[in-house]
């Protein structure tokens, strides 16, 4: 995979765990560092440090459940 674009989703394969199992971490890309390594962020704002080769695009369903997640501020009218 090439260098992604700023704000892709992506799914960094590095952080599956096997014991206790768990799916890896799908993240929104918000710094290209270099030709090998991107900041990503989860729905919550962590911030991570993930290798290009570890990366792979995220499916249709991993970018749903990603946007889901993402906090909402309450909208209201003031009066």
């Amino acid at each position: 995979m090439s260098a992604p674009a700023r704000g892709a989703y992506l799914v960094d394969e590095a952080t599956r765990q096997l014991v206790p199992p768990e799916p890896p971490w799908v993240g929104r890309v918000q710094t290209v560092i270099d030709e090998d390594e991107v900041r990503l962020v989860t729905p919550r704002g962590i911030e991570w440090t993930a290798r290009i080769q570890h990366l792979r695009l995220a499916t249709e369903e991993e970018c749903g459940a990603y946007d889901a997640a993402v906090p909402r501020q309450a909208q209201g009218v003031r009066s």
